[in-house]
């Protein structure tokens, strides 16, 4: 790893980037845990012998929702915004190849950041209009994170790659471990009904910080005011010499290539485990466990924050073991397969932890901690192989991510087949979710490269 990125002043924009993650990730999930105290439990009139764990749900504080929306309603709402996000996710792409890192950002987060705050207004009115808004949101913040990978793919290093990455993508766990007990404490208030609040604040900061990035952040790093002349001349080699048109797009080459695909079936194992948790876990703790909404936040935020450290020693460890032991592609197929084969075991047993609320949470987060150092080895892999189409190819793997996104709620619903306080019915979602990390794994192991493939590499060396 190139230490000088930690002294240098480009880790001032990946540490910006990590913050405009962060409030993408509160806009996007804080309604997972905002719908907890939105709608009526739909347990609280059963028989308290009526649970597995009955103990637990006993004693849970039966809140009455505004909104009486069935499993299947909950189900279209949780995943309305991924039929958008993923449905315009390759157009995203090539939007933000076109336009450039810079403006597809900004136009993603501003965008998300009115509609977020528009929310509750639309939840008044209909929830109906509420899922097709969500779907709205979903498209406009398409462009976000693949606007961010055309960024990354100009001002980091070879060197330090995935380092830059996964720092500036901390901001998914960093978004988990701010959000979600903030947005339990606000929903345990009385002012404004208490969980709207969650959707003013996360939306003001959005429009603050996209305002703030359209006015300080260069699309180039040629064209910045804060970098020095050395780290100008170093950038400049590595820079792409041309923007190739739609219709010469190899697409052919692309559906064909093994490590593209390897790669694509790797996010389906880990973003299947990672949606189940991400998106289901507080309902999973009030229903099954029996917490209320402001301890489900901050149980929520543990997971996520073990997470993040695994995250970023995962990235670290690969940028050095790559200059100091092995190759890097050693490196990426080691950590991955390891960090798949452990995050599948803690997933089996999650039934082992029982009813206790704390066991389960240690057990969620070795599971979340491994699974994070697999899901660092993708994006920079992904810029690796096809250094001239980043957008795209960000677009492609973002597409498979949030289709196990989409899909999770009815997962849980199928599983749960309207059993929803049942451990064991969850047990099988979690299963299926460790199966498949195990599947995936040894699947990517042998397809992987980390050699830019030569019809997508126009560029020069890198540094």
């Amino acid at each position: 790893m190139n230490w000088s990125f930690l002294y240098s002043k480009r880790i001032l924009l990946a540490l910006y980037m990590a913050i405009g993650v962060a409030l993408v990730i509160a806009m996007r999930l804080s309604l997972s845990l905002a719908i907890v105290d939105m709608t009526r439990n739909l347990a609280a009139n059963k028989n308290a012998t009526q649970f597995e764990c009955y103990y637990y749900n006993s004693t849970q504080s039966s809140h009455e929702g505004k909104y009486n929306w069935t499993e299947n309603t909950q189900s279209w709402v949780l995943s309305a915004f991924y039929f958008g996000y993923t449905g315009f996710l390759v157009p995203g792409g090539l939007f933000a190849d076109y336009i450039g890192g810079k403006h597809s950002v900004f136009i993603a987060i501003f965008g998300t950041s009115m509609l977020t705050i528009l929310t509750p207004l639309v939840v008044e009115i209909n929830v109906y209009l509420f899922i097709i808004v969500r779907i709205i949101e979903g498209a406009v913040e398409s462009p976000f994170y693949l606007g961010m990978g055309i960024l990354i793919n100009k001002w980091a290093l070879k060197s330090e790659n995935t380092t830059f990455t996964s720092l500036a993508l901390s901001g998914i766990y960093i978004g988990f471990i701010v959000c979600q007990p903030l947005t339990g404490y606000l929903c345990s208030l009385n002012f404004l009904d208490g969980w709207p609040l969650g959707f003013y604040i996360y939306g003001a900061l959005g429009i603050l910080w996209s305002i703030t990035w359209l006015l300080v952040v260069s699309e180039s790093p040629q064209n910045s005011v804060f970098l020095t002349e050395k780290e100008k001349i170093v950038l400049s080699a590595q820079a792409v010499k041309k923007k190739r048109p739609l219709s010469e797009i190899p697409w052919k080459k692309f559906i064909t290539c093994k490590p593209l695909i390897g790669a694509c079936i790797a996010e389906i194992g880990v973003s299947l485990n990672s949606g189940l948790i991400m998106n289901c876990l507080p309902m999973f703790l009030l229903n099954v466990i029996g917490v209320d909404i402001q301890s489900n936040g901050w149980l929520n935020a543990v997971p996520f924050t073990v997470a993040l450290g695994g995250y970023l020693v995962a990235s670290m460890l690969v940028d050095f073991l790559r200059e100091s032991l092995i190759s890097l592609k050693v490196a990426r197929m080691g950590i991955f397969v390891v960090g798949s084969i452990l995050c599948a075991l803690f997933g089996f047993l999650i039934k082992a932890a029982g009813c206790n609320p704390f066991p389960v949470i240690v057990v969620v987060s070795m599971s979340l901690f491994f699974q994070a150092c697999c899901v660092a080895q993708l994006p920079p892999n992904i810029m690796e192989l096809f250094p001239n189409y980043t957008g795209l190819m960000y677009s492609i793997l973002n597409v498979v991510t949030n289709a196990m996104f989409l899909v999770c709620p009815y997962i849980v619903d199928m599983f749960t087949e309207g059993n929803i306080e049942s451990p064991g019915h969850w047990q099988n979602a979690f299963s299926l979710a460790s199966i498949s990390t195990l599947l995936v794994a040894f699947i990517y192991a042998g397809l992987i490269s980390t050699t830019p493939v030569d019809w997508a590499n126009d560029n020069e060396e890198r540094s």
